[in-house]
């Protein structure tokens, strides 16, 4: 497992499969959108959701993380979220943010040097707006956009300089490399 990577799980439909991810690096889940599946880490700001996931074996072993108000809640079973720098740049409270703003927003404040987005929703856009708030308040994390192999491009991210787009492909020669 590579400690410089991070993968983020957003709740949008993707085709690929994400049982490898784990072996590749820490992988940060927004909400329970995969219960099939144990990760390290998962992002959650709904209660509903929350004590889903509680309820969830999936989450037995996953280190949740919620903004202060679940987590004065529900103390015992969850940890709180750290103060994410990025957030002051959103222009909204944490408890405002989407789950796979919080998830993006903890992978950068784990440090992580590469941070690659799956199934990252990029069709809303409030979200969309967020992500690139979010993008322009951290220039030392390499973002990757990674989605299923399309030839129409995104330029949507072509004034970051560290944030790209790459399909699945792409990704694949990546994590084999190491």
């Amino acid at each position: 497992m590579n400690p410089e990577n991070c993968v983020v799980i957003g709740p949008a439909v993707m085709q690929y499969d994400v049982t490898k991810l784990s072996r590749f690096c820490d992988v940060v889940i927004a909400g329970n959108v995969r219960k099939d599946l144990e990760f390290p880490y998962a992002t959650v700001n709904s209660e509903t959701r929350l004590q889903d996931m509680l309820n969830s074996a999936s989450f037995r072993e996953t280190i949740i993380l919620t903004p202060d108000k679940l987590y004065k809640k529900y103390v015992w079973r969850i940890d709180a979220l750290p103060s994410l720098p990025e957030v002051s740049s959103t222009g909204k409270k944490m408890e405002e943010l989407s789950e796979q703003s919080l998830a993006l927003m903890l992978a950068m404040w784990m440090e992580k040097k590469h941070i690659y987005l799956f199934g990252y929703d990029i069709q809303d856009l409030g979200e969309r707006s967020v992500l690139l708030s979010i993008l322009g308040a951290n220039p030392f994390s390499n973002v990757y956009y990674v989605r299923k192999p399309n030839p129409a491009k995104i330029h949507l991210f072509d004034t970051y300089e560290n944030t790209q787009v790459i399909d699945f492909a792409e990704f694949d020669r990546i994590r084999d490399a190491g």
